[in-house]
């Protein structure tokens, strides 16, 4: 049954792509391979970058597909596997892919610029005002969130700071092998995985005891430096670098659910409307759901991600539905594999 859920999935994705994203592409936005993408006009070697459209797909699909299409189906089975499923489907397809998409097209059509200066545009200064406010305050929940979560991670076991550490150095290697060298991006991709595996052995043996507090300060630290440099030197090969190790979760789950023979003997297909998840209280379907199950299916947050930075690197615009619409549905075949596996 998996296995027939898990194919059925991928065609679902690659049938959308060919077909619905490829419409959207020609008959709605009518891109274009115009040379004037915002990272080539705008080109300064710090924001605005053309990169290679591999590598920012994977920068792009590590910066939206952390935790999320991982857990969020992973409690949603509590409805069943199907009602999850179901909406991972069409949320992802209709919504949350043509969502990124449009996202990251219309920020290219506007400099690169952020949504709040798109929504400035389009609808008016109060309402851009009134979005620019609201992202600096999600921004600052999600680094705040995010940050306790992994110095919390650093402090129980200071051999994940180190391996972080050289895993960032590598990135910077990776980085100047694929863009400053003659290796490539073949070469370069090869040596950065290569660093990532000694990096992580390094790391395991630099145990380092730390306060939370302290692993905190770095992480802030970090956050400034990232955010300041090239991001073809730290932030965009790191991303690259990590998009492999949900490629291999993706071939692993694959795996999984093509050779699992009876994954859902445990869970029936349908359980309640209201089943008591939130609280442990009668938590109805619609809409705790799709809140839930956000990334994989539909989630504004990656809006930031689409217009924050990918729309500064993507060289050309038809390369947008590949890195958008493909990048979404990937996460949402990653969301699909985590229910069936």
């Amino acid at each position: 049954m998996s296995t027939l859920i898990a194919l059925f999935a991928l065609a679902l994705y690659l049938v959308f792509y060919y077909t619905y994203g490829r419409t959207i592409r020609d008959k709605i936005l009518k891109s274009s391979n115009a040379p004037d993408a915002p990272s080539k006009r705008l080109s300064d070697g710090v924001d605005y970058v053309p990169s290679n459209k591999y590598v920012l797909f994977g920068h792009h699909f590590a910066s939206i597909a952390g935790a999320g299409p991982i857990t969020g189906p992973a409690i949603a089975v509590a409805w069943g596997w199907l009602p999850g499923l179901l909406w991972i489907w069409f949320g992802n397809v209709f919504l949350g892919a043509v969502h990124d998409y449009l996202a990251l097209t219309a920020s290219m059509r506007y400099d690169g610029r952020s949504m709040q200066f798109v929504a400035q545009d389009l609808i008016g200064k109060k309402a851009g005002r009134t979005f620019g406010w609201f992202i600096l305050f999600l921004c600052i929940l999600v680094v705040a969130a995010f940050g306790d979560i992994v110095a919390g991670q650093f402090a129980a076991d200071g051999r994940v700071f180190w391996a972080f550490v050289f895993f960032c150095i590598a990135a910077v290697i990776a980085g100047f092998a694929i863009y400053r060298s003659k290796l490539g991006l073949g070469w370069g991709t090869l040596i950065g995985v290569a660093l990532v595996i000694v990096a992580f052995a390094a790391g395991n043996q630099l145990p380092v005891k730390w306060s939370k507090d302290i692993y905190f300060l770095v992480i802030f630290i970090y956050i400034v430096l990232a955010s300041t440099l090239p991001v073809n030197l730290l932030l965009q090969p790191r991303d690259y670098l990590s998009s492999f190790f949900l490629y291999f979760g993706l071939l692993a789950g694959g795996i999984a659910a093509l050779i699992s023979l009876h994954p859902f003997d445990a869970i029936p297909v349908f359980t309640s409307f209201s089943a008591k998840v939130i609280g442990g209280q009668p938590s109805p379907f619609w809409p705790t759901v799709p809140l839930i199950i956000a990334c994989g299916a539909l989630s504004g947050f990656h809006a930031l991600v689409a217009a924050g930075t990918s729309s500064k690197q993507i060289s050309k615009e038809t390369d947008a539905i590949f890195v958008g619409y493909g990048g979404m549905l990937v996460e949402g075949f990653l969301s699909t594999l985590v229910v069936t596996s």
